[in-house]
């Protein structure tokens, strides 16, 4: 593909500046200087002086711009090639400045929009991966199983040991009592909250409506000084646009009941509400379950009692999938039939299962710290660019608007030029 056909805004503003001031002062037809304005101010100083701030403009713009990509008129002036300069820096703040978006709320709801529920019914379903699953149980865990249940001594000791390493990290990393709330919280009938969510998204909606020009008036400055440099690249239509999605997500929360935002907010209600009620049945409630699951990990008797449950589990499930009679395999190609069907078929639980996958993942990404890793890697591909091309690739996103800021430059330079001349004449200057 060819390269893409920029305007040249800035450029003509600038050719037009310096025009029209040749002109104004070598043109021989008009008469310009016995033509008085104010005083002793003529039409052809008050040309001048609109000429001449409108270069001073343009050619101040055209070397701020410039020096951000390269050396204007290729002289290595202090403070210039700017981002060449600082492109291991700018490599490090980019995907940090990305990072603070990707909170574990967001990815969540990101995820909410991939249909997990529909993957898994279909890998649950007759053929391919099931098929492929069932073959491994059979030839292959099997006799994993039954050696870990006790055909071999070796590995009965190292699943005693593993069983006790998964309780220590239950005991140091499960909060129990919030566990607890959390497993309550399915339990809770809806109340009011829906009603409530709805009443205050559509009062926010409607209040943001009344109010945009002043919302986007005080935060466009408040974004563009906190985000430093890369508050060039932000503009009162890029605030207006982010309100505008405020607006339209407030509108989904209010009127559609499968919104995963509303959905998020209530899940998030009820259960601060289930953890509420169990601090409320006693001040010290959430501390005596907390001791009491420690003491229950940590006893020698339910550590042994544990390690031997799961060996006879395993004994017992190896047994029966390597037998060919076994009920194992059986029952659970009835139960995969019956989750692919509620999975395909019921909404509610399609919903739910979507929900929770998300959250699942998003929390695994969060607490793997594959963002920060993921950033990192672009961070250092960034480093390893060239400089050429690394800043034409930002110059290219940007050209439309810098030229604007050129030619903005030009006007506004000439009518502050004006306005000066007018107001040095209007006081006798």
């Amino acid at each position: 593909m060819g390269e893409v056909k920029k305007n040249r805004l800035g450029s003509i503003s600038l050719g037009v500046a310096i025009c029209g001031f040749l002109i104004v002062e070598l043109q021989p037809w008009l008469a310009l200087n016995s033509v008085a304005i104010v005083g002793s101010l003529t039409l052809k100083r008050l040309f001048e002086a609109f000429f001449e701030a409108s270069m001073a403009g343009a050619f101040a713009d055209w070397f701020a711009v410039t020096a951000l990509f390269r050396d204007p008129l290729g002289l290595p002036l202090p403070h210039t090639n700017i981002l060449a300069k600082n492109k291991d820096a700018i490599a490090d703040a980019i995907p940090n400045f990305l990072m603070g978006f990707l909170s574990t709320e967001a990815m969540a709801a990101e995820f909410r929009k991939i249909d997990f529920a529909g993957k898994a019914a279909e890998a649950l379903s007759s053929g391919g991966v099931r098929d492929d699953l069932h073959r491994f149980l059979k030839l292959r865990a099997a006799d994993l199983l039954s050696a870990y249940g006790g055909r071999d001594e070796g590995k009965s000791a190292s699943l005693r040991r593993f069983t006790g390493e998964i309780l220590d990290f239950a005991s140091e990393r499960v909060d129990a009592p919030g566990e607890l709330a959390g497993i309550l919280s399915w339990a809770r009938e809806k109340r009011n909250d829906e009603r409530a969510l709805e009443a205050i998204a559509e009062y926010a909606r409607l209040e943001i409506g009344r109010n945009r020009t002043k919302i986007v008036a005080l935060v466009t400055p408040i974004v563009k000084r906190s985000a430093g440099w890369k508050g060039l690249f932000i503009n009162s239509g890029t605030i207006d646009g982010f309100v505008t999605g405020i607006e339209d997500e407030l509108s989904e929360i209010r009127s559609d009941k499968s919104n995963d935002t509303r959905r998020f907010i209530l899940s998030s209600i009820a259960d601060y509400a289930a953890r509420l009620k169990v601090s409320a049945s006693g001040s010290s409630e959430r501390d005596n379950i907390g001791s009491a699951f420690h003491e229950a990990l940590a006893d020698p008797s339910f550590r042994e009692g544990f390690a031997a449950f799961v060996q006879n589990i395993l004994s017992r499930l190896g047994e029966d999938m390597g037998s060919e009679t076994g009920a194992f395999l059986s029952d659970l190609v009835r139960l995969e039939d019956g989750a692919a069907e509620r999975l395909a078929s019921d909404e509610e639980i399609r919903v739910s299962f979507n929900s929770i996958a998300a959250s699942l993942i998003a929390s695994v990404i969060e607490r793997g710290h594959l963002i920060e890793g993921a950033a990192g890697y672009v961070a250092g591909l960034l480093r390893a660019t060239d400089d050429k091309y690394f800043v034409g690739k930002i110059e290219e996103s940007v050209w439309g608007d810098l030229q604007y800021i050129r030619l903005n430059g030009a006007v506004v330079g000439g009518l502050v030029g004006l306005l000066l001349a007018l107001g040095k004449a209007a006081f006798g200057g």
